[in-house]
């Protein structure tokens, strides 16, 4: 599955392994791309679409399998990134063996559940999500914003785990008149994007429906979703014009499609931070996002990006409209943009949270000693 929580995973599993630290990663079973191999740290349990959100699997962990995994691998702390099945097999192995235990959270749940039509179950849900995080030493959030409303929530025992970005993954030396020209644009039209998940929850609605109200002003301005989700097949049927969907990109591709844009919109605003927002400043792009969640942890309207209110559609149009037609303002936004993401490099955060995992792992003797 591609998501910003499994980038940010795939991406620490990296670190760690070039850092020379060994790393066993427990997981579902989701589909391999046709000729790859498994990678060889990971350990997967049986699982099945999630019927809320079919691109999820739901695990089904084999608990005793996992601990003697566990068991064998000797880890000096556990990591629990999901507070569903297999974070709570993780949870139980770490206990049985004596590994102390480190959370990260990465989902506003609360806002998820609103734009899914079961709001009503976080009521109960948070008592297990609470119960969940106290087995924690500490759990870590991307965001001050999010860290906020978990200690709202009763969630006391917190900390950052920031977000940054690779300035050799995402940069303006990327851009391509080739990836441009194939959506027909000509040199001086313009190419507004998104990247991200196509999914209700990104309020992509709210940004067709902007983009519809401006057909008469736009000229040959184009609209490109980069990405997969939920949302693919019907917007393809929708066929709206002046929209263009890539599907999945990665690599050179990814890093073509944001550097190639003029206009990045991100109409999200359930975001416990924003990976893509801070992507597309890194690539060059002017930002427009949304005044909500995690992406005001960067984010500030006026000098790195415009920011307009949340659930706005009236707001998002005029914001697309005035960006669109001025070209002096989208400059400016995306200079201050490039020194966002260049003040954001991913080494000082994971030696922070290798500090974190330090100090998560020293608890082992204090839990002994009580």
């Amino acid at each position: 599955m591609v998501s910003g929580v499994g980038v940010t995973l795939r991406r620490l599993t990296q670190e760690l392994a070039a850092r020379g630290h060994e790393v066993r990663v427990y997981t579902a079973s989701y589909p391999l791309p046709p000729g790859v191999d498994d990678c060889l740290e990971v350990h997967r349990s049986p699982s099945i679409p999630l019927f809320l959100y079919p691109d999820v699997q739901w695990a089904f962990p084999r608990q005793r399998e996992i601990t003697a995994d566990l068991a064998f691998f000797r880890p000096d702390v556990v990591h629990v990134a999901t507070e569903f099945a297999l974070g709570l097999a993780g949870v139980k192995a770490a206990e049985q063996l004596g590994v102390p235990i480190i959370a990260s959270a990465h989902t506003d749940y609360q806002k998820y559940a609103q734009r899914y039509g079961v709001g009503f179950v976080l009521q109960m849900g948070w008592i297990y999500l609470r119960w969940f995080y106290n087995h924690a030493e500490r759990v870590l959030v991307p965001s001050r914003v999010y860290e906020h409303y978990l200690n709202s929530r009763g969630v006391s025992h917190t900390g950052l785990w920031t977000r940054g970005v690779d300035p050799e993954e995402f940069n303006p030396g990327f851009r391509s008149e080739g990836f441009r020209a194939r959506f027909g644009l000509k040199p001086g039209d313009l190419l507004v994007s998104y990247v991200g998940r196509l999914a209700r929850e990104k309020d992509l609605d709210r940004l067709v429906e902007a983009w519809q109200r401006l057909r008469a002003r736009r000229g040959n301005a184009k609209l490109v979703l980069v990405g997969r989700g939920p949302m693919e097949e019907d917007l393809r049927e929708r066929a709206v014009p002046g929209i263009h969907l890539t599907g999945l990109l990665t690599g050179r591709e990814l890093a073509e499609a944001y550097a190639s844009t003029d206009l990045f919109v991100f109409p999200s605003s359930t975001e416990t931070f924003g990976n893509s927002l801070l992507e597309a400043m890194a690539s060059g792009a002017c930002s427009l996002g949304v005044a909500a969640g995690g992406v005001q942890e960067f984010a500030e309207h006026g000098r790195n990006a415009w920011l307009v209110g949340p659930n706005d559609t009236e707001a998002l149009q005029g914001a697309l409209e005035k960006l669109m037609a001025d070209g002096s303002l989208r400059a400016r936004l995306s200079r201050g943009g490039l020194q966002t993401a260049e003040s954001r490099q991913w080494g000082r955060i994971y030696d922070q949270l290798l500090q974190d995992y330090a100090a998560t792992a020293a608890s082992k003797g204090r839990v002994q000693a009580a």
